[in-house]
């Protein structure tokens, strides 16, 4: 049985991987270092986080088996030492590592926050599991280590090495870590992770659903400034100041749940796997789900030539919202082959369209605009 030491149990793929894995392995002992808040203890973080994560899942009956499971250090990757952690007796027997915390911030680093979480951070669970003597290590990445890649992917070690942010770039050396431990190793890449494929639900909206809540409260400003009701159509007259891209990542939660809980369950043997999906959107599937939802007129995405002629919304729109831009105009095509290989290709016969681009929007303002009434007026209407 196994005993796995889990950084990152409060965010989106930490949860949903230890209930899951909970769910396929009976029994399996879990280790979390997480950090305390100025409200509650870490103990209290993890309960807390583990309990909304089953009652998402739909599976709440699961739960008191499940947090009786978890034992929690209360530690922060970057500042902790792995060698007194390792003596702790909460430590004995643990024999795999899942290392998953990470700060998701695709802006600048100016304090060099992000660097350090994501790489002096996996620095430090190396040296811990070193001092364990651990046998496999499992490392959450991102696809986007892919940085400025134009064309194909490939799940082994990257290349690139020009990126967008400093987010990419910590995560690529990150990885660059892992490779050279000498501890076996699996790393997970998942793509922009949205709601669940059929619902559209998700615990904690990230990354794109800003765009969403930007372009809600824009409406909302202008329509009262001038007097119109919000719930009628209205053209923002917005401009995305990008390239268009045929092939954006969205991967739903729940798949991303199945396939680094399935691919845990493999004999590690050093692989990489793209977790994106074999199913990209494109950037007019995302305008058209989103004046649909909203009842907004076109916006246009397009790289100015003049970007002094953007009015001042698309202007305050790229200050804001700016840091997601490189995600709607890169051209990657993330390769599969590792997936395909240990899951087959019922795993990637998902699809994402039109109509779960909706489902995966209104959801969203379903559950974060319900105090908003207009919004509701058209969910309302348009079901």
């Amino acid at each position: 049985m196994k005993k796995i030491f889990v950084t990152g149990i409060t965010g989106l793929v930490g949860s949903a991987f230890v209930t899951a894995l909970s769910r396929d392995q009976k029994g399996t002992k879990f280790v979390c270092l997480t950090r305390k808040s100025p409200v509650k203890s870490a103990y209290d973080r993890v309960y807390d986080i583990v309990k909304e994560q089953c009652e998402f899942d739909g599976t709440p009956e699961l739960f008191d088996e499940i947090i009786g499971n978890i034992e929690v250090v209360d530690g922060d990757v970057t500042t902790i030492n792995p060698a007194e952690i390792a003596k702790l007796p909460v430590m004995e027997g643990v024999n795999s590592m899942f290392h998953c915390a990470a700060d998701v911030n695709l802006g600048k680093d100016p304090t060099g926050k992000t660097f350090k979480i994501n790489y002096n951070g996996t620095e430090n669970m190396i040296a811990l599991a070193k001092l364990l003597n651990l046998k496999e290590f499992h490392y959450v990445s991102t696809a986007y280590v892919a940085g400025k890649t134009i064309g194909r992917a490939m799940e082994a070690r990257p290349t690139c090495n020009e990126f967008n942010n400093p987010y990419e770039s910590s995560k690529f050396q990150s990885e660059g870590l892992v490779r050279d431990c000498g501890i076996p190793f699996t790393i997970y890449r998942p793509g922009i992770i949205t709601g669940r494929l059929e619902d559209g639900k998700i615990r904690k909206p990230l990354a794109f659903y800003r765009i969403l809540e930007f372009l809600a409260k824009l409406k909302s400003h202008h329509c009262a400034k001038e007097g119109v009701n919000p719930a009628s159509e209205y053209d923002l007259n917005i401009h995305f100041n990008t390239v268009a891209s045929e092939r954006i990542y969205f991967t739903p939660i729940d798949y991303v749940q199945y396939a680094i809980t399935k691919l845990f369950q493999k004999d590690v043997a050093n692989q990489t796997f793209h977790v994106t999906g074999d199913s990209p959107v494109n950037t007019d599937m995302i305008d058209r789900a989103l004046c649909r939802v909203l009842k907004l007129k076109y916006m246009e995405v397009s790289k100015s030539a003049d970007e002094d002629s953007l009015n001042k919304d698309s202007k305050m729109l790229e200050r804001f919202i700016g840091d997601l831009f490189p995600y709607f105009a890169n051209d990657v095509i993330f390769d599969q082959t590792n997936v395909r290989g240990a899951l087959g290709d019922e795993a990637l016969a998902w699809t994402y369209d039109d109509r779960k681009m909706e489902v995966m929007m209104r959801e969203f303002f379903v559950k974060f605009f319900n105090n908003v009434p207009w919004v509701q007026e058209i969910l309302e209407a348009t079901k």
